[in-house]
C-alpha cells in the first residue's frame, strides 16, 4: 500500500516529535535568553520535517528526493545547534544524547527511503548526472573561448586511424 499522504510517513513523524522536544527544551529560563540559537535551532529542526512535506507535493520523485537532501541537511545543522545548546549548558548530557540519537535514526531512516527511490526501475527519471569538476571547467573553457579542449585533455579516448 502505498503511502498517501506525507503524514504518514514515519520520518516525518518522527521529525515532527524531534522538533517538539526541541521547541520545549528551548522554552527554559536560561536557553530562551539565547534568542539567537532558540531562533536557529527551532527552525533548522522544524525544516527537517517542513522539507519533508514540500518535497512531497511537488509532484516529481526527483523533486522529492532534492527535498529528503534539505531535510538532511537541515538534521545536520539541527544537530550541530544542539552542539552548541550542551556547550552553554543549556541542556544535559542526557538530553543531548537522547536528542542527537533520535535525530541520527531519523536521518537513518531518510537516507533509506531516498535511496529505495533510487533504485533501478523506482521512476526516478529527473536526478541530474554528476558531471565531474574537470569535465565542467572544460565544457566553460569551450563556451567561452569558442575553442575545443586541447586534444591531450580529451576525456573520450581518440580513435587512432
Amino acid at each position: 500500500m502505498g503511502v498517501s499522504n506525507f503524514t504518514d510517513l514515519l520520518f516525518w513523524q518522527r521529525g515532527r516529535e524531534w522538533s517538539k522536544v526541541i521547541f520545549e527544551l528551548t522554552e527554559r529560563q536560561r536557553f530562551a535568553s539565547d534568542r539567537r540559537l532558540v531562533a536557529q535551532i527551532n527552525d533548522s529542526s522544524e525544516s527537517v520535517f517542513a522539507n519533508v512535506a514540500e518535497g512531497f507535493g511537488r509532484g516529481t520523485q526527483g523533486e522529492f528526493v532534492t527535498f529528503l537532501g534539505y531535510s538532511i541537511g537541515s538534521l545536520n545543522e539541527t544537530q550541530s545547534h544542539m552542539c552548541a545548546a550542551y556547550d552553554r549548558r543549556y541542556i544535559t548530557k542526557e538530553e543531548f544524547d537522547k536528542l542527537f540519537q533520535e535525530g541520527t535514526e531519523i536521518r537513518k531512516m531518510t537516507v533509506a527511503f531516498i535511496r529505495s527511490m533510487v533504485k533501478p526501475k523506482s521512476g526516478v527519471k529527473h536526478l541530474r548526472k554528476q558531471v565531474s569538476w574537470t569535465d565542467e571547467v572544460w565544457e566553460r573553457y569551450e563556451r567561452i573561448t569558442g575553442k575545443p579542449r586541447p586534444e591531450m585533455f580529451q576525456t573520450k579516448p581518440v580513435n587512432p586511424r
